[in-house]
């Protein structure tokens, strides 16, 4: 029985990395999104970084807003969303 207990916390000890939060940034495309359907979502950054990324974005490719008509981005509470892939890429280069 306590050979068992051990085994089974061996194995808990062994998946803590799994539990440890990494920066990632998900990407996507969505088919029924047609002004900006490539997205994507980052994980684990910190408030600082997300207002980092927010004031890079806006000094790289312009003020956005869902009412302008022909923006290169505009963002959400978890995701910006691009127009064009090669914006979403160069997104992806500077904060990857």
């Amino acid at each position: 029985m306590i050979k068992k207990r051990m085994m089974a916390t061996a194995r808990w000890v062994d998946d803590v990395q799994s539990f440890i939060p990494t920066k990632r940034l998900e990407t996507g495309y969505a088919d029924n999104q047609p002004k900006w359907p490539y997205w994507v979502k980052p994980l684990n950054y910190s408030t600082d970084e997300w207002f980092k990324m927010g004031y890079w974005i806006v000094d790289t490719m312009g003020y956005s807003d869902w009412s302008v008509e022909h923006a290169r981005w505009v963002g959400t509470d978890r995701k910006y969303w691009f127009r064009d892939e090669a914006d979403r890429t160069f997104f992806l280069l500077r904060w990857s």
